[in-house]
């Protein structure tokens, strides 16, 4: 039997999203209707968007019922989780990204997998085509946060490191799973996405990959030749890997520090 919330918060980092947005959120409202769970409170964190970003949230959790919590705050993606993540009263909530669409049983497939020990349920996105077996042991290399389930509990003091911009879903995922909770790959919970392109692959991804460990370089590595193989070009991804090393020096180094010139 499903542990699940009945309640739940939706938290939305976002800036300049209006063109999305929209529909982000038409969608979370028809996986509340199709499902035993209702949604609470609407948290945007927009990064002072000049768009209508703020209004498009306001306007959609009027139209639902959800409390609407919208803030305007300079912050990078992680900072607006952090901030979202402060205002949060239920016991589960889910961090949906503002260019996500979510199916109609998203909701009831990611609460179906809610357990004692379960901390996060991540889906899947419509447009893999790999097997679910396949899908969940690439999957579990990193992390993802487009629109995963976490428990409040789980996440409780988390604070990101100053200088993460990118890879904060895998931070996320670690701390879960350090806090004693087990982070579930839900391949049965499937959503769409409108990528944005925010986050391009490069040097920046890889040196905190590796500062913070948060990536292996033999899976930075490999995406140089499998790159060229599918006719891409392998230039981001050479960046990556270069990072990555230049991050693990970093790492290696303020290690030896630490332990007084001593090696770690």
């Amino acid at each position: 039997m499903s542990c699940g919330p009945e309640t739940i918060d939706v938290a939305v980092p976002t800036h300049e999203s209006g063109s999305v947005l929209d529909e982000t959120l038409e969608r979370l409202a028809r996986a509340e209707r199709a499902s035993s769970v209702a949604v609470s409170r609407l948290i945007v964190v927009d990064d002072e968007s000049d768009d209508d970003t703020r209004a498009i949230g306001r306007a959609a959790a009027d139209a639902n019922g959800w409390e609407p919590v919208v803030m305007s705050r300079p912050s990078t993606l992680p900072q607006a989780r952090e901030i979202a993540i402060e205002r949060v009263e239920t016991e589960w909530f889910l961090f949906l990204d503002d260019d996500v669409r979510l199916s109609e049983t998203y909701l009831a497939d990611a609460t179906e997998a809610v357990a004692p020990a379960v901390g996060a349920v991540q889906g899947r996105k419509t447009t893999s085509a790999s097997r679910n077996t396949d899908w969940v042991r690439r999957r579990a290399r990193r992390g993802g946060t487009h629109a995963t389930l976490l428990r409040r509990e789980a996440i409780e003091g988390m604070l990101y490191p100053d200088d993460l911009l990118v890879l904060e879903d895998e931070y996320t995922r670690r701390y879960v799973e350090d806090n004693g909770f087990l982070w579930i790959f839900n391949h049965q919970a499937r959503f769409d996405h409108a990528s944005q392109e925010r986050h391009p692959i490069g040097w920046q991804e890889g040196y905190l990959g590796g500062k913070y460990g948060l990536s292996q370089f033999h899976t930075v590595a490999l995406n140089v030749p499998f790159s060229l193989a599918e006719g891409r070009s392998p230039i981001p991804h050479a960046k990556r890997a270069l990072g990555w090393v230049a991050g693990r020096a970093h790492r290696r180094a303020a290690s030896i520090g630490e332990n007084g010139g001593s090696n770690p």
